[in-house]
């Protein structure tokens, strides 16, 4: 019965990743890509609690807090790059809209909405001044 049970998973899981491939074409086109059940769980902040590592393996994820968190508070994860962050609020929502399907409304953006629309080629301009990333 097990045999039939893991085939059947296997099944399933090809049907996922045919679904995740429709959706997102080559953007999961990495070194490797894996299912984790808490880091799927996990909100994008653009001022992230948390950050995703592999310390010990390439399998297991860890979550590492890079700030205090209090009791009660939600974890949250970045899915944006280093330098990703520190582009402007409309830099960084157009991107998560167009590689992540969603508007991001994290507290950094939500005390951004007042800022200017700095366009990604402005931004680029002044981090190669700047050598920032």
């Amino acid at each position: 019965s097990s045999g039939i049970n893991a085939e059947y998973g296997e099944q399933r899981l090809d049907v996922l990743y045919d679904k995740i491939y429709e959706e997102s074409g080559t953007f999961t086109d990495v070194e490797g890509t894996g299912l984790y059940e808490v880091q799927s769980k996990l909100n994008h902040s653009c001022e992230p609690n948390v950050q995703v590592k592999f310390v010990s393996s390439n399998d297991e994820v860890s979550l590492v807090a890079l700030r205090d968190i209090a009791a009660g508070e939600e974890l949250s994860i970045s899915y944006l790059s280093c330098c990703q962050l520190e582009s402007s609020r409309h830099s960084r929502r157009k991107f998560l809209l167009e590689n992540y399907l969603f508007e991001c409304g994290c507290a950094k953006c939500k005390a951004q909405i007042d800022d200017p629309d700095v366009t990604s080629e402005e931004e680029d301009e002044e981090d190669s001044e700047n050598e920032m990333c």
